[in-house]
């Protein structure tokens, strides 16, 4: 049993759009279980609980390395579907502010993720009971492995007006998984402040779209309807129940089969956060005790293809189970540390709500 609605928070799902393959087969078949999930991302939510982020980057140069705080954020936000209670869905958007972050760098991502309960969520909370789910997810398209693949992109936007989106749609249950990828070309630079007028335009994107489905219905292959998101949260959960790492769970993603292992779970007594602005004005100064924090890696099934980030979750009181900081590092020069704004700091992070 899981006794409220922020014991469960993912982490940075979008990030994994990144490591899209190219689609395979399109059986008309395909096309109805995406159509659904295209309805079912469309829901809206209701007893939504948030979590606000600020972002810090750090760039390694030679020996070290060199950041600067409050170059973006984001959040994480949950509840359940206003037409269905058994509809859990979970929303997840981070990224760079090119208002504040260096050169102007535009790039973020956004997460939806669904997931189809037995019973309505007030009445139970058992990672079991998931029989089916949907994922959307848009992003700002880099390709960039380097620092300076990154800044020729950068440039290239600017000198043609156009940028490179990339949205994904799936499905999943226990049996079969089905998968959209599709790109938009846009003369319109959207940045993590204009989701809502982006999400919409990417949405129609995808209805509309002629390319091939990737399938995924092998009987061997991962039985979990669970996608990415949830299974974050459900070792989230098991950790701070008492179970020890590593701990395992398959789930399936662009209809490929992965694995997301929690290798090392460690106790955090303190953790001091300072984050400072322009000319050094402090923006946030605080300490978190009690902290667990987690250490994942997730692997491609047939490419091998691992990918590691971090979380330190609360363990007591309304933090637990809530993420307080996150680490991802997509590469060996480049790393992204997330950390949560305290609802007493600017802005509601609304964690009083309970499912």
């Amino acid at each position: 049993m899981r006794a409220a609605i922020n014991a469960r928070l993912p982490s940075l799902s979008l990030f994994f759009v990144l490591f899209l393959l190219p689609a395979a087969s399109s059986p008309k078949s395909d096309r109805q279980p995406i159509a659904e999930a295209l309805e079912w991302v469309r829901s809206s939510p209701k007893r939504i609980v948030q979590y606000n982020y600020e972002m810090t980057a750090r760039v390694r140069l030679l020996f070290f390395w060199a950041g600067k705080d409050d170059v973006g954020g984001g959040y994480i936000r949950r509840g359940v579907a206003s037409e269905d209670a058994r509809k859990e869905i979970i929303q997840v958007l981070f990224g760079s502010d090119p208002a504040k972050a260096p050169r102007a760098i535009n790039r973020w991502g956004a997460g939806t993720e669904i997931s189809w309960h037995v019973k309505p969520l007030l009445e139970t909370a058992s990672p079991e009971d998931v029989t089916s789910s949907a994922f959307f997810g848009f992003m700002k398209s880099s390709r960039g492995k380097s620092a300076g693949e990154m800044q020729e992109e950068l440039r290239h936007e600017q000198e043609h007006s156009q940028h490179s989106f990339t949205g994904i749609l799936s499905r999943v249950e226990p049996a079969r998984a089905v998968s959209l990828v599709t790109n938009l070309e846009s003369d319109a630079d959207y940045n993590l402040h204009d989701y809502d007028q982006a999400e919409p335009v990417m949405i129609e994107r995808l209805n509309g779209s002629t390319q091939a489905v990737r399938s995924l219905d092998e009987t061997s292959r991962c039985p979990r309807a669970e996608e990415f998101l949830e299974t974050v949260a459900e070792l989230i959960d098991v950790s701070l129940e008492g179970q020890k790492a590593p701990i395992a769970r398959c789930y399936v993603y662009d209809a490929q089969e992965n694995t997301l292992t929690l290798e090392h779970a460690s106790r955090v007594d303190q953790l001091p956060v300072q984050l400072h602005g322009p000319n050094n004005t402090l923006l946030l100064d605080t300490a978190y005790q009690n902290l667990s924090q987690l250490d994942f890696v997730s692997a491609h099934k047939l490419t091998g293809k691992k990918v590691y980030f971090s979380i330190l979750v609360g363990t007591r009181g309304d933090l637990r189970g809530v993420p307080v900081q996150i680490r991802y590092q997509p590469n060996w020069w480049f790393q992204v540390v997330l950390n949560l704004i305290p609802s007493d700091s600017k802005g509601p992070a609304s964690m009083a709500a309970k499912r």
